[in-house]
């Protein structure tokens, strides 16, 4: 017979959220996997990915000025949103975010972006700039209109 393993039934409880009176479990990671450990780059956490991601969703679709966004993108990214025409009448939720490693420096992030009709795949990558990770790649890819719709 084996014996029983000491059970800990407090130690992940920083794992759940409460949300109005309710805890679920957040299931995210709280920070991207790095490729190494003590390789001397700041982590890069998935929420500020999530507070990134959704800021420039925000300046896309008109609801954010531009110059919010000016220290988290990079020069090219900032340049390509001042070119780009805001999105009217779209107001884009961000859901799922899932993220990888990319050496030596990077990382690349994908997300959806849900309307209430519609589902967008959303594509990211942030890299190392001045000791800074800034995101400096952002497509939101909208679903291809089928054949006799």
């Amino acid at each position: 017979m084996t014996p029983l393993r000491e059970y800990e039934p407090y130690r992940d409880l920083h794992r759940f959220i409460g949300r109005g009176g309710q805890l679920t479990l957040d299931l995210l990671p709280a920070r991207l996997p790095l490729q190494r450990s003590g390789d001397g780059r700041p982590p890069l956490s998935l929420s500020h990915v999530r507070s990134v991601l959704n800021a420039v969703l925000e300046v896309r679709t008109g609801r954010r000025p531009l110059s919010h966004v000016q220290g988290w993108v990079g020069p090219q990214l900032h340049a390509q949103l001042s070119l780009w025409p805001p999105l009217k009448d779209v107001r884009l939720a961000l859901k799922t975010l899932r993220g990888c490693v990319v050496p030596p420096s990077s990382y690349e992030a994908s997300a959806t972006a849900v309307t209430a009709t519609r589902t967008y795949a959303l594509v990211s990558r942030f890299d190392l700039q001045d000791g800074v990770w800034r995101c400096t790649l952002f497509d939101l890819i909208a679903p291809t209109r089928q054949r006799g719709s």
